[in-house]
């Protein structure tokens, strides 16, 4: 579910990219080095998460942020990053994407309006799943978070 989360910034990329302007591949690279931080940050978290339940599925991760408290600082800052929260190197890269696309083309403008609205509330639904709700209740011991863990977080 989180590579889903990429079909739309690379969406946004390729029409920045067809645009054929200094402002849309400006643009297309900077959301490209922005995702790339992100998405291997939220890949490493699933893991992490993975590495601690010994499942995959969503039911069973449930209320992650009552299981693993430390990393749903991670969790959050990761995805707000994912759906180009202010403090991102994404939203400086979809601002200057959406505006080449739009002087582009003025049609242009309720598809990016429409991409970038379900992919915020795509991104928001995604956390809220994984990290609130009632957590299943066989797992009873295990570690918050190590060192190396926080330091690879870190360094994403």
């Amino acid at each position: 579910l989180i590579a889903y989360s990429s079909v739309a910034h690379i969406g946004l990329v390729l029409c920045g990219l067809m645009v054929f302007s200094w402002w849309g591949l400006g643009g297309a690279v900077t959301v490209i080095v922005g995702h790339g931080l992100c998405s291997s940050g939220l890949f490493c978290l699933a893991n992490m998460a993975y590495e601690r339940v010994g499942s995959r599925s969503l039911l069973l991760r449930k209320g992650l942020m009552n299981f693993i408290p430390s990393m749903a600082l991670w969790w959050f800052l990761l995805r707000a990053g994912n759906m180009a929260a202010p403090p991102t190197l994404n939203l400086l890269g979809e601002i200057s994407l959406i505006l080449r696309v739009v002087s582009w083309s003025g049609v242009s403008c309720v598809a990016v309006g429409f991409l970038s609205f379900f992919r915020a509330a795509y991104t928001l639904y995604m956390f809220s799943l994984s990290q609130h709700g009632k957590f299943f209740n066989s797992f009873f011991s295990c570690c918050s978070g190590k060192v190396r863990e926080y330091l690879l977080l870190a360094l994403h």
